[in-house]
């Protein structure tokens, strides 16, 4: 460029922004998008929405809106935001677009009150970033598949980069029962009828998740094995009280990754009602560690770890479960889908159990139900303090049948600290290699004379997850038992 040329232009530019307001030539210039303001008490939907000052005031009206890389979109803090939102364009890789809050005071409030099934619906949209919001949708009645946040795709290819990001998802009052269309806080579903479709980079982390009926984080389907399956999956963090189903179920993902997520005080389900903590379903890779699930009561399962249908090389570790009525882990197949890849390789070590299969008969810590191929049990610490009911079953390993049975199963050195020998039902399984797990109970271990005050003070004593993630690695060397560590169990207690 001339030195002519360059004055020419730097004079027009200067011309410009002395008629331009800052606000609004920073919103027509900025290279990394526009900035939008959502006030529900001091705005106008008769304003452009660019400052503060000219804030909007409806969802309706950022609904009319179509935004772009770089954007940006604040709800000012305090307010409450009634209806839907369900904003129209995409950012790209590097300029997402960025939905969060501003000013002082709660988290802004959105709330659709049961009028419609989703309050926040990204359909069909990539690159977007939600974060520091409370969402809501409870109705007069609880109502199917009514959801906080549904992410829907269909018929698009690969969406890319969405990240849901410390919202506050709480009293969505969806079915209790699954088949009549359950209910969620989050619901990610991909569909693909012309156009096969799958998630990249999805991430949901670091969000809080209470009083959500029936499920928590619930993927329909991130992607499928025709399709392909979705990747750069990342479900981390998350805080889940008071969700009674499927706290967290990922499906149709390769890689996903599961971890420090804390589920408690799940509730009830009506009676038949199958769910568990947290669990893969039709998912290659998947891994699931450093989480904390506790108080699951579903009348059916139950546990707080799972490895689906579907399911490859899943590998649970370095989880805390406690107090859960199905136990610590199901490994499962139905045998029904012949031409199904079934279940295979799923690997549960380094996790610790209290309290766990609570049930008076046929809950065990771990189950393997089905044509499971391949599975391996190792390294986990199982404390198993007396049952609430006197006589109940007290049972460690078992394997039972579903049109199949597993096969090819190894389990080996594990600890397991029970008041009476427990049982191990693996008769139904074939090719099953049991080897060294080590069990102290009551008078049959003259190594381990605090063997009762152990029991006694676990059957109200819940130590953090960073102590029994500690514990775990402190009583296995080099994949064996140490020799003193039920007095390193017994100094946890």
């Amino acid at each position: 460029m001339d030195r002519r040329t360059f004055l020419l232009q730097t004079a027009s530019a200067l011309m410009l922004a002395s008629v331009l307001p800052l606000d609004s030539l920073a919103a027509t210039t900025s290279p990394t998008g526009r900035h939008y303001y959502i006030d529900s008490a001091m705005g106008d939907d008769g304003h452009d929405g660019s400052s503060v000052a000219k804030a909007w005031r409806s969802l309706g009206k950022l609904n009319q809106a179509t935004f772009g890389p770089g954007d940006r979109i604040f709800f000012k803090r305090g307010g409450t935001y009634a209806g839907v939102f369900a904003p129209k364009g995409s950012g790209c890789a590097g300029a997402p677009i960025v939905v969060d809050a501003f000013g002082d005071g709660d988290a802004p409030h959105l709330h659709a009150d049961g009028s419609a099934a989703s309050t926040v619906v990204l359909h069909n949209v990539e690159y977007w970033t939600l974060r520091n919001l409370a969402i809501s949708n409870r109705g007069a009645q609880p109502a199917p598949r009514r959801t906080g946040i549904h992410l829907l795709h269909e018929n698009v290819g690969v969406a890319h980069g969405i990240v849901l990001q410390g919202l506050h998802i709480h009293d969505v009052n969806g079915a209790p029962v699954k088949k009549d269309g359950g209910g969620s806080a989050i619901l990610v579903e991909t569909k693909g009828r012309s156009r096969q479709t799958r998630h990249d980079g999805l991430a949901i982390e670091n969000n809080t998740i209470e009083r959500c009926q029936r499920d928590g984080i619930l993927f329909l389907r991130a992607g499928s094995r025709d399709g392909g399956l979705a990747t750069g999956v990342v479900v981390r963090g998350n805080r889940i009280r008071g969700v009674p189903g499927d706290c967290i179920l990922v499906k149709g993902c390769r890689g996903g990754l599961v971890e420090r997520n804390t589920v408690s005080e799940c509730g009830t389900l009506p009676r038949g009602e199958a769910a568990a903590g947290i669990w893969p379903f039709d998912c290659d890779d998947t891994l699931i560690q450093y989480n904390e699930v506790s108080g699951h009561r579903a009348p059916a399962d139950g546990q707080a770890y799972d490895a689906d249908f579907q399911c490859r090389g899943t590998i649970i570790q370095y989880n805390y479960s406690h107090d859960n009525v199905g136990g610590m882990a199901l490994v499962c197949n139905d045998g029904r889908d012949a031409q199904g890849i079934g279940n295979s390789g799923t690997i549960v070590r380094y996790n610790v159990s209290i309290n766990d299969a609570l049930r008076k008969t046929g809950s065990a810590s771990l189950r393997i139900s089905g044509p499971v191929d391949g599975s391996q049990i190792y390294n986990n610490i199982i404390i198993i303090p007396d049952k609430p009911d006197a006589g109940s079953q007290v049972t460690v390993f078992k394997a039972t049948s579903w049109r199949g049975v597993p096969n090819g199963t190894a389990i080996h050195d594990n600890i397991v600290v029970a008041p009476r020998a427990p049982g191990i039902d693996m008769n139904l399984a074939t090719q099953t290699r049991m080897a060294e797990n080590h069990v102290y109970t009551d008078g049959t271990s003259a190594t381990s004379p605090g063997n009762r005050p152990i029991l006694e003070r676990f059957r109200t004593y819940r130590p953090t997850l960073a102590e029994v993630n500690a514990l775990v690695r402190a009583c296995f060397a080099n994949g064996k038992p140490v020799p003193d560590a039920l007095q390193r169990i017994a100094g946890l207690a």
